[in-house]
């Protein structure tokens, strides 16, 4: 099974919530994992309007920056059942239990098996919206 970890970031100059926000990684197609995982589509158009959720990660706030923790996820090109399966993220106030903004650069992302470990950089600067 290939579980590829997603180093943390510290986005500075943070000018949103300081707390009670959360990092928000829907599925946005059924999808097998090479290693048996099952994941099923939580998103179809748009994150805000729906209530279920694949993985949630809490951020912090400290000094002007948010920090999103490390994130674990399957890869999703390897699927043997649907390799064009991808992942969204989003930012969330669970204050106001509304969405705060898309996470990076692109509304979806594919991960490959390999590299094991990459960065929320190397995600979007490799491009996706499929």
């Amino acid at each position: 099974m290939a579980s590829i970890t997603i180093s943390n970031i510290s986005l500075s100059s943070w000018q949103g919530n300081t707390f009670g926000v959360q990092l928000r990684i829907y599925t946005n197609g059924n999808f097998t994992a090479n290693g048996g995982n099952l994941h099923q589509a939580t998103i179809q158009s748009n994150p805000a309007s729906l209530s279920t959720f694949f993985d949630v990660y809490n951020c912090t706030y400290s000094s002007g920056s948010l920090f999103v923790p490390a994130v674990t996820l399957d890869s999703t090109t390897d699927s043997p059942d649907n390799p064009s399966a991808s992942y969204s993220a989003v930012l969330f106030d669970t204050n106001s239990g509304k969405q705060i903004q898309q996470f990076g650069t692109y509304n979806s992302f594919q991960l490959s098996p390999s590299p094991t470990t990459t960065t929320w950089g190397n995600i979007f600067a490799a491009g996706s919206d499929i």
